[in-house]
């Protein structure tokens, strides 16, 4: 889950020009029948509210035509002394959940991290049993001995039995801030934790999807590092968190699987944008780029668009339904309740069948000595530009969208402005648009 941390390393919107270190073309995603499971994370149901107010909020998903909901499980809230001895709020809570989503067919994914004083590797930690003891610099540390965590585990996926769609195992182990998972040696802590709930997890509830990795990381080497700790085996699929290029991050996540001969599908647990720009252009200072309210509905259709006939990518699940702060705007309805533009657009999109993943816009001008190019495109995807000069490819970069769905790229003046053929190609599906000036 986001809370207020550093995610990942954002690229900047502008171009990212040259020849050198270009991405190896990915393979267009392979069409299927069988369609992900779309859905919504849910954050703003509280231990406080009514049944009433949960059956409400989540029939109000249900109306988006979702089918699946990820809600969290703060272990240091739900046991936060005493192994096994659960907050009685805490618990009611879940169970509202889970009962009320399963009322209105919703299928559950459920996550649980955060270890409590008692059970956390933490190198220092007040007396356990004292209120407060569960400060953020003790929950962020992983369990000393994963079977406290399978404990819980089991205890969860016993309890909401066929309720529960997939369990994820952890949040976000490889994230820099180490807000989920401090400490050394992440990746064969993490695998082991992974190896110790697995079969346990298959043994209580064995239709459960156990999902694995719950990573950042775009570039693999994430993934990489738990296959040679030896992860195969523990897992039934990979769960990831993308948000500001996640059609990209996935080839490139998927083409690291095929690599290692790893056909597990892979769930889209995280993923959105956060809609904090203004009118006037102005953005509120944050570790993710603001988009307006219009870009960001059109991403998230764009996602859907992608990914409805994509047979290796099981579930995407964007976050979240409501905005959190004036940086955090992640949701489909604001601080005040108002549903957002994303929300009927998602809406949308999800109630009816859905076309391609649009081509992309390109225009051709000159400039004095220069050729500028210029177009539309989706922000969830890259874009490669080829420009060939009487028949001779003389240049390639990589496009990412700005915040508007719009790029600009003025060509070297070395190209000239006659005879060229400039065409640019949707990294995700290939689809592509040549102009000649």
């Amino acid at each position: 889950m986001l809370g207020a941390s550093l995610r990942m390393t954002i690229r900047p919107w502008a171009l990212l020009a040259g020849l050198a270190g270009l991405l190896v073309l990915l393979t267009a995603p392979a069409a299927a029948t069988a369609r992900p499971l779309f859905g919504v994370q849910v954050d703003s149901i509280q231990p406080t509210d009514t049944p009433g107010q949960v059956d409400a909020e989540l029939h109000r998903l249900a109306t988006l035509h979702a089918q699946t909901v990820r809600v969290e499980v703060d272990w240091s809230q739900l046991e936060p002394h005493v192994q096994g001895r659960r907050d009685p709020v805490i618990l009611a809570d879940l169970d509202r959940i889970v009962d009320g989503a399963a009322r209105q067919g919703l299928a559950v994914v459920m996550f649980a991290d955060r270890s409590p004083c008692w059970a956390s590797s933490a190198p220092v930690k007040p007396n356990c049993l004292r209120r407060g003891s569960n400060t953020f610099e003790v929950t962020r540390y992983g369990p000393s001995d994963p079977q406290t965590y399978v404990d819980l585990a089991t205890f969860l996926a016993a309890r909401y039995g066929s309720d529960l769609r997939a369990f994820e195992v952890w949040n976000e182990p490889d994230q820099a801030n180490q807000n989920y998972w401090a400490g050394p040696d992440k990746v064969n802590r993490y695998v082991a934790l992974l190896e110790a709930v697995y079969g346990p997890l298959k043994q209580v509830n064995p239709g459960l999807q156990v999902l694995a990795g719950s990573f950042i990381g775009t570039d693999g080497r994430w993934l990489k590092a738990l296959y040679a700790a030896g992860a195969r085996g523990s897992y039934d699929a990979l769960s990831v968190h993308f948000y500001d290029l996640p059609l990209n991050a996935l080839a490139t996540t998927h083409a690291v699987q095929l690599a290692h001969h790893d056909t597990t599908p892979l769930w889209l647990t995280e993923y959105g944008w956060t809609s904090c720009a203004g009118t006037d252009g102005a953005s509120v200072p944050n570790d993710h780029p603001c988009v307006t309210q219009a870009t960001q509905a059109q991403s998230i259709v764009d996602v859907v668009r992608a990914l409805h006939a994509t047979s290796w990518v099981a579930a995407a699940i964007m976050y979240t339904m409501s905005d959190q702060t004036p940086a955090y705007q992640f949701g489909l309805v604001d601080r005040a309740d108002r549903l957002k533009p994303a929300f009927g657009a998602l809406q949308q999109a999800l109630s009816r069948p859905l076309g391609p993943l649009r081509v992309p816009g390109l225009t051709l001008r000159r400039a004095g000595r220069r050729t500028v190019v210029s177009g539309t495109g989706s922000l969830a995807d890259l874009y490669t530009l080829e420009v060939s000069v009487h028949g001779r490819l003389r240049y390639r970069a990589q496009v990412r969208t700005t915040r508007t769905g719009r790029y600009t790229v003025t060509l070297p003046a070395v190209l000239g402005t006659r005879g060229l053929r400039v065409r640019i190609t949707s990294r995700w599906s290939h689809r592509a648009t040549t102009r000649t000036l």
